[in-house]
């Protein structure tokens, strides 16, 4: 959360602490879905109709930080379902297409996913571009030439979780 008032340079900093840099790989439609089956253990597995605790919806032998989203897709995680059973939806981003195995996409992530922090599947190959540039000074330079930080820029409801299709929250 930024204080009220002008942003500061330590504030956008601060929402990115790591000195990771941004590399980008290409992924073929399997390889998304494997990608987001493996980030979905995140979350405790919930029979239909059964309580939802949003405090107790995540697995706390998974830390926060091996729980990745991609945007440019829209997908839900059935969390009724066995962990890599869970993506019951992959689509083009507004749309009703379903991701194909074999449709080539490029992902950006930072260097640490890139080289295989937190076991992603996938990912570990060759990058299509690595420019060393640190993401925390990326966010700085964007921050400062938009002059305005919207969140709506940062944003876009694209995937959700659910018990056989039915939306969780």
């Amino acid at each position: 959360v930024f204080p009220a008032g002008d942003v500061k340079i330590r504030d956008v900093a601060g929402l990115y602490v790591f000195d990771n840099t941004l590399e980008a790989v290409v992924l073929s439609g399997a390889e998304v879905r494997a990608y987001l089956e493996y980030s979905a253990k995140y979350f405790r597995t919930l029979a239909p109709g059964a309580p939802v605790d949003p405090e107790q919806i995540s697995d706390p032998a998974v830390p926060d930080y091996n729980y990745d989203v991609i945007s440019g897709l829209d997908y839900d995680i059935d969390i009724s379902k066995p962990i890599g059973q869970r993506i019951a939806r992959l689509v083009l981003a507004g749309t009703d297409t379903p991701v194909a195995d074999n449709a080539q996409f490029v992902m950006a992530v930072n260097n640490y996913r890139r080289s295989g922090g937190g076991n992603f599947p996938g990912i570990v190959k060759t990058q299509v571009y690595n420019a060393q540039q640190e993401i925390r000074q990326l966010l700085i330079d964007w921050a400062q030439a938009k002059g305005t930080i919207d969140p709506a820029d940062f944003f876009q409801q694209n995937w959700r979780l659910v018990r056989e299709g039915v939306p969780v929250f």
